[in-house]
């Protein structure tokens, strides 16, 4: 008994298969390439001018040199601290909840933010919190000056939060 031959299990390879496959390595191979080129290359030590050159042509005239002005600079630390970029944005957040009172909405808020900081530094330097409320009084009444201090102590200086009363 003679058996048949099954054909194989699968696709058979064929040789447009193998050329596809050849095709499409040299493909890859050139995608890598322009992605390498546009990411940039380590530099091969050729100078790139970043500005771009002027001859100058000389004229009939010399001209005297000037004086170089020399600004000094410090080496060591700076006299003045560096602001701290979050501290207009406390202030705008102070502004912005003084200005919830009908009374104050057209109160100036560089005012209003210059007077919660004056606050502010009353009460580090050791005042109690009704002498750095009455800093408001010389323009606004008491009650307001109150709720301008407790909403400067509660957004500019919360570290003050002890002194103020219960």
């Amino acid at each position: 008994m003679q058996r048949s031959q099954q054909p194989p299990v699968g696709p058979s390879p064929r040789k447009s298969d193998k050329g596809m496959a050849i095709v499409a390595v040299v493909l890859g191979v050139a995608v890598v390439g322009m992605l390498a080129l546009l990411v940039g290359l380590p530099d091969d030590g050729a100078e790139t001018p970043t500005t771009p050159t002027v001859k100058a042509e000389p004229t009939g005239s010399v001209s005297t040199p000037v004086p170089v002005e020399v600004i000094p600079t410090t080496t060591g630390a700076s006299a003045e601290p560096t602001p701290d970029p979050s501290a207009s944005a406390l202030e705008a957040v102070f502004t912005a909840a003084v200005k919830q009172r009908e009374a104050l909405r057209d109160a100036d808020s560089y005012k209003l933010g210059w007077l919660g900081r004056s606050m502010c530094e009353a009460l580090e330097e050791g005042r109690s919190f009704s002498e750095a409320a009455a800093l408001g009084t010389g323009g606004f009444d008491q009650e307001t000056s109150v709720y301008i201090a407790r909403l400067a102590v509660a957004n500019l200086c919360p570290g003050q939060g002890k002194k103020v009363p219960g």
